[in-house]
């Protein structure tokens, strides 16, 4: 039950992502530490949760999105992602985040 409020709150933050990287903005400094915290741990909850070991792809997903959590929230964190940031990229990064929220989505689907 724990899991299902942990990825619901993963979806609304994906969502509100991918509105302000199509909008060609970012969530504000702080709020963007705490939701890289908060990604980095909710992705090593995932994969200790017997719900993705029933599908080897979700269960793949996640690991790749584990790895890519880690190193990016790290370097979020350090403040080196804000160099690589411009109004092109962050429409890129708005289809990254779309995907990822149907992932997401597709978790809450197999609970």
């Amino acid at each position: 039950m724990l899991l299902l409020y942990l990825t619901f709150i993963m979806i609304i933050i994906h969502m509100l992502g991918v509105l302000l990287s199509f909008s060609k903005r970012t969530f504000p400094k702080l709020i963007g530490n705490l939701i890289a915290v908060y990604e980095m741990v909710f992705y090593f909850i995932i994969i200790f949760s017997p719900i993705i070991y029933k599908n080897k792809i979700i269960l793949v997903i996640s690991y790749i999105y584990l790895i890519i959590h880690l190193i990016g929230g790290i370097t979020y964190l350090k403040g080196y992602l804000n160099r690589l940031y411009s109004a092109e990229r962050l429409k890129y990064y708005g289809f990254y985040e779309l995907i990822e929220m149907l992932y997401l989505i597709s978790i809450l689907f197999k609970m």
